[in-house]
């Protein structure tokens, strides 16, 4: 259904260093190159974890190994794999919202990305916002929170698995839903549809049956009030690039179609 894949983290995200039996990464961009050929993907965006100045106090310690030297070494590969580049190539990020009024990258380092995603719900790294209680009624106000605040900076282009975090860390997702102010959701869903940030569809996270049900309502009413999506697999590891069956399956049965998504092409091309 989409040719493209805008959510991959090569070994240069701290959480996708492993290995296969003969010690080799498995998240290697020349790995991804391959698996692209195989499954006949047209483009794909490299989206490592990234904050721009991982030396700042009171940042999450998962960023602390990332910063713009990642970047450098990532375009660096990219040129000496050139030969063997089997697609169109971006390169963006997913970063981290810090706070309501902080993003872990400036406008300014944005627009020398293609693409920037990013997450409001990474609940179980800590240092993270935190809603005040695992309360439904406080985990549901404090997605919509962060959410509203990224959606509010145009400049960002997408949000990374919008509402997804595993049940372990938060609880039942279906309370939380049921919790959940739905007209303020509207409110927020309109004002990203107005600023063009885009709502992801994460192949990864669909495996959650309560988070498919759920996101699937979510979905409906964002295409309803003109919000943009962008499609990725999350794949940390070149063996889960692009789309899954189950993936395509539940893009249909929500009603999006392909003119639904942004391609990498339409992000990048949105830097002007």
């Amino acid at each position: 259904m989409l040719p493209f894949d805008s959510h991959v983290h090569t070994y240069y995200s701290p959480c996708a260093r492993g290995v296969d039996q003969s010690t080799n990464p498995v998240a290697s961009p020349q790995r991804y190159f391959q698996r692209a050929e195989e499954i006949g993907l047209r483009a794909m965006i490299f989206t490592d974890h990234f904050v721009e100045d991982p030396t700042l106090p009171g940042l999450v310690l998962f960023y602390k190994s990332s910063g713009k030297a990642i970047l450098r070494d990532l375009r660096l590969e990219l040129e000496r794999l050139s030969d063997t580049q089997v697609c169109d190539v971006f390169i963006g990020c997913e970063t981290e919202t810090l706070s309501t009024e902080w993003v872990g990258v400036s406008e300014a380092t944005a627009r020398e990305l293609d693409f920037v995603l990013v997450p409001t719900t990474h609940y179980h790294l800590p240092g993270v916002p935190q809603p005040a209680s695992m309360a439904p009624r406080d985990v549901a106000a404090h997605m919509l929170l962060m959410l509203e605040s990224v959606v509010q900076k145009p400049w960002l282009d997408s949000v990374a698995h919008p509402f997804s975090e595993p049940e372990t860390v938060i609880g039942d997702l279906r309370a939380i839903y049921d919790a959940m102010d739905k007209a303020r959701l509207r409110d927020v869903l309109g004002l990203a549809a107005r600023n063009g940030v885009a709502l992801e569809v994460n192949g990864s996270s669909l495996t959650a049956p309560n988070y498919a049900a759920i996101y699937r309502e979510i979905v409906a009413l964002a295409k309803s009030l003109g919000v943009r999506f962008t499609y990725g697999s999350d794949a940390h590891d070149s063996a889960n690039l692009g789309m899954t069956q189950a993936a395509e399956a539940w893009i249909a049965d929500s009603g999006l179609t392909p003119e639904d998504f942004l391609t990498p092409q339409m992000l990048r091309a949105k830097r002007g």
